[in-house]
């Protein structure tokens, strides 16, 4: 259950089955004796969050609160109908259900429109080592104020990284913790819990009357995972390496990918790859399975069974079983992320890559761990075989890149690369291409796999791209 939602107040969680799961299953028995010719669906969240953050070494922001809510998905006859409550009581759970059953007679019919099965392979209390990489208990432990104090060592090892820092405009930190059930009619029955955690920074870096503005974040299942420094050190070195930028001549040059800026690559892709946006006509995926997108460095998996994964999960937000999809192996395509009704309408079964926003809406496909494979170079030997290229650091723009085409022109800025060697920081450039030119045009890929939040890449190179 990857979604995060928005809501206000709820009981505290606990790391194992709970009284959520209790009144789950209450709701889905009471749902079928109430009208067994419906299939119905029952979907719990609750959880809580809290975060502060720092500004121009002030403290701006104290924020701790609880959230929960409910949503009853009912078919009947390819009709679908759902309802949502930011309350958990089998009371309103139970209205839910009675607002829905009446009017779905109502809406239009859809005969791809079902609710999953349970998988009989499952085995209860399966998966037990996934589970503990996901719930990290010292979370929420310790008063929130407490952070400041590794707030504050950050902002000093962030000044320390380089003499030109003159300033940290921006800290943060957060962590949360969540609870989802889904459970049907059918004898569908998941339960998810786990933690999250993140620290971030902004740095800026000062040579005359040039400013740049560098930052970095990690997020993590465990607090102990977290490294302060590291993204205080990241976080300066991209402002100070900026500085002294220049423009770069206008013409096709390789193009090497930060993992940081990788992940706005591959945000679009994922997108892409999910079956109800190919089934629309807006996927630059559509009518290309089992056709080359990409080079053969190119391998694109989804992995909801990634250890410690920030979108790791056993069931997705249908509660259909999770696994590991090679979605592009060697630059064929292989898979698209499905959900129930996208499956359907394909002739297929869900490969248990639905996912919902919040309680507040009803699920679609979508991708979990979602990351370019690592390759064999190490960065420092991708960057040294390079001898006219860029290395990209940031990226502006990739909101405007067009999800049906895959065409895209935006800003970038980063460092130039000469016979092998970083020269000079560059700013006010631009890259233009198409995500699939993109994806053929990868001849190496670095061994660095690096996630920010749920989507991973190591460093990779574009052989070939537009940069004016």
């Amino acid at each position: 259950m990857r979604g995060k939602s928005d809501f206000s107040s709820s009981p505290s969680l606990i790391p194992h089955p709970s009284s959520l799961d209790t009144l789950a299953l209450e709701a889905v028995g009471w749902m079928k004796r109430e009208n067994p010719a419906l299939q119905s669906e029952v979907y719990l969240v609750r959880g809580q969050e809290r975060s502060l953050e720092v500004r121009e070494g002030q403290l701006e922001t104290l924020q701790d609160r609880q959230y929960f809510g409910g949503g009853v998905r009912v078919v009947q006859e390819g009709r679908m109908g759902f309802a949502y409550a930011a309350d958990l009581s089998l009371d309103s759970i139970q209205e839910l259900f009675r607002t829905v059953a009446n009017q779905i007679h109502l809406l239009p019919k859809d005969s791809f429109r079902q609710l999953p099965y349970p998988d009989q392979k499952i085995q209860p209390g399966s998966d037990r080592a996934l589970r503990d990489t996901l719930w990290d208990p010292s979370l929420f432990s310790d008063p929130l104020l407490n952070k400041l104090e590794f707030l504050k060592q950050m902002e000093s090892q962030a000044m320390q990284a380089d003499s030109r820092i003159r300033r940290v405009v921006r800290l943060g930190y957060s962590e949360s913790s969540g609870e989802v059930v889904v459970a049907n009619t059918l004898g569908v029955q998941a339960l998810e819990q786990g933690t999250y955690c993140e620290v971030g920074l902004s740095a800026v870096a000062e040579q005359g009357s040039e400013i740049q503005i560098g930052s970095s974040s990690q997020s993590c299942r465990f607090s102990k995972d977290l490294d302060f420094g590291r993204t205080a050190r990241q976080a300066s070195e991209r402002a100070a390496v900026l500085l002294g930028s220049q423009k770069l001549p206008t013409r096709r040059r390789s193009v090497v990918f930060d993992p940081w800026v990788a992940g706005e690559f591959l945000d679009l892709m994922a997108q892409a790859l999910c079956a109800d946006q190919v089934q629309r006509g807006k996927s630059i995926f559509r009518g290309k399975m089992e056709k080359k997108v990409g080079s053969s460095q190119v391998q694109i998996l989804d992995d909801p069974r990634r250890p410690k994964g920030l979108a790791t999960s056993l069931f997705d937000d249908e509660g259909v079983p999770t696994r590991t999809k090679v979605l592009i192996g060697e630059g064929i395509l292989k898979e698209f992320l499905y959900d129930t009704y996208t499956a359907a309408k394909d002739k297929r079964v869900s490969n248990g890559s639905a996912n919902r926003a919040s309680f507040k809406g009803t699920p679609s496909p979508g991708s979990s761990n979602f990351y370019l494979s690592p390759g064999n170079w190490s960065k420092e030997k991708l960057i040294q075989d390079t001898q006219d290229g860029i290395l990209i650091l940031d990226v502006m723009g990739m909101h405007m890149a067009d999800s049906v085409s895959g065409e895209f022109s935006v800003g970038v800025s980063g460092v130039a690369i000469e016979r092998g060697k970083i020269t000079h920081g560059v700013k006010g450039a631009m890259i233009s291409g198409t995500v699939l030119e993109l994806l053929q045009q990868i001849d190496a890929v670095a061994d660095d796999l690096t996630f920010y939040g749920s989507t991973g890449s190591p460093t990779f190179r574009v052989a070939d791209l537009t940069v004016a």
